[in-house]
């Protein structure tokens, strides 16, 4: 359970909008993991509740982006990147990638 609080509803909860500061790799990355296994579970009960999941975790998962370029060392602009179709969201996950800085 603590594993699930911390890297998961901590930021929906307690970050859910906020762009400030850092964020390390670990936590970004199983935050990434989580939405994508609950995602996935929620799609195969209804594909409804799974949009509306998207939604709810839409502001969180931006600010655990942004915060997670600022602590790559990269402008957190960069996150815009993600409005270019596939090219942007390739970039975007290569940057998520580098070491903290």
């Amino acid at each position: 359970m603590n594993y699930v609080k911390t890297y998961f509803l901590d930021i929906i909860t307690k970050h859910f909008f906020d762009f400030g500061g850092k964020e390390n790799r670990k936590v970004y990355w199983l935050w990434v993991l989580n939405c994508f296994i609950v995602s996935f579970i929620l799609g195969l009960i209804s594909s409804t509740i799974s949009y509306i999941f998207s939604l709810v975790i839409l502001l969180p998962s931006l600010g655990i982006l942004v915060r997670r370029l600022r602590d790559a060392g990269f402008s957190p602009w960069l996150a815009l990147l993600l409005l270019i179709p596939v090219v942007g969201w390739v970039a975007v996950v290569i940057l998520a990638c580098f070491p903290s800085k």
